[in-house]
């Protein structure tokens, strides 16, 4: 039996009631088969649009959401580069993304592993998985986590409702999109700051990164009206 195999398996055996497997389960298996203390999963779905699919917990989403501000990061560099990036030391490697290691240095997360999900070339997302312990992958760690990212990969594409648009979708200029929400928050500020949405995006995103909120979280607020933009960053109004 092929690792992969293995994997699939490992994934089966842990979704409940026989049905389709899902991605969280997948994910969730290979962060126990490397003994990782937990995971987050970023898709781009297509050209634009980059979520998250799913986190192991609070943690999981903020290494995401803080890439995601940043437009930099493990993930970020795997999904670019279609390559495993593996940090086994992000108090050292913190020159690499400063502004993603400010960001989560409040996290208790000491090393992470980003692993791209492709499939045949197209690109699908990345997958971190976390420790909060410094430390390599082992040789044997290190194929494990491989092959549940090809499972992830599969699972991903085959549930994707249209799947010849993440083929569409650039690897070239990182972050590769944004969740709907915060698309559609650009929009909304761009019309209450007289500004063109581009412009927008970044006041948005450069409020989220200087006062440590969630990009997605952020977008919302502006969305429900709770959170207004003045000229500067600084909020007008929060409730």
């Amino acid at each position: 039996m092929d690792r992969q195999e293995w994997a699939w398996r490992q994934a089966a055996e842990s979704a409940a009631g026989g049905g389709p497997v899902p991605l969280e389960t997948v994910c969730a298996a290979g962060t126990a088969a490397i003994g990782a203390d937990g995971f987050g999963t970023t898709l781009v779905s297509a050209p634009g649009i980059r979520q998250l699919a799913c986190a192991s917990d609070r943690v999981g989403v903020l290494l995401e959401e803080a890439q995601l501000t940043c437009g930099q990061g493990p993930c970020t560099d795997a999904y670019t580069g279609l390559v495993a990036v593996l940090v086994d030391d992000l108090d050292a490697g913190a020159g690499r993304w400063p502004g993603f290691a400010s960001s989560v240095a409040g996290l208790g997360i000491r090393a992470v592993f980003a692993f791209p999900l492709q499939v045949t070339g197209i690109r699908v997302g990345a997958i971190d998985f976390y420790r909060r312990r410094t430390g390599a992958l082992t040789a044997d760690e290190m194929r494990d986590a491989q092959a549940f990212a090809a499972v992830a990969a599969g699972v991903a594409f085959r549930s994707h409702p249209t799947p010849t648009a993440p083929a569409a979708a650039s690897g070239a200029e990182p972050p590769h999109g944004f969740p709907p929400a915060v698309h559609q928050a650009a929009g909304m500020l761009a019309a209450q700051l007289d500004v063109d949405v581009a412009e927008a995006l970044v006041r948005l995103r450069a409020y989220a990164f200087l006062h440590d909120r969630p990009l997605t979280e952020l977008a919302r607020q502006v969305l429900e009206r709770r959170l207004m933009l003045e000229d500067g960053h600084e909020p007008e109004s929060e409730r």
